[in-house]
């Protein structure tokens, strides 16, 4: 049986803005309040995309405010259809771009001097 090749590829990743606020006077607490933005499709080529997801990240307390801006590439086979891009777009591109947000978060707060933030694993087809 042959291998279906998937018409899409993910070729990269940057973090384009990351940001951490931390107020010294307040414990910070163990819960998080994590809301997330993206911008669908934005064309670079004829068959290559980018997807920008934006995570914010504040402890219930408010002692903590985290923001990561995260562009992730993607480039498509020319026999996908409009709508299937816009399912991938809407589905799988901010499934394979969160796990990146995710480690740079741990990594942000574990080297500021805070417990770590592991942000859980999400279902963001919904979002």
């Amino acid at each position: 049986m042959a291998e279906k090749i998937a018409k899409f590829r993910f070729l990269g990743y940057k973090i384009t803005d990351g940001q951490i606020s931390i107020d010294s006077d307040k414990k910070v607490s163990d819960h998080y309040k994590v809301s997330f933005e993206k911008t669908v499709g934005v064309n670079e080529t004829e068959h290559r995309m980018r997807l920008m997801l934006e995570a914010k990240i504040d402890s219930e307390n408010k002692a903590m405010h985290i923001e990561v801006k995260a562009e992730g590439y993607f480039e498509f086979d020319n026999t996908i259809t409009e709508q299937e891009k816009n399912v991938f777009f809407r589905t799988s591109a901010p499934a394979i771009l969160f796990p990146y947000i995710r480690a740079y978060v741990g990594a942000l707060t574990s080297l500021s001097g805070v417990q770590p933030v592991i942000l859980p694993t999400l279902n963001l087809s919904d979002r």
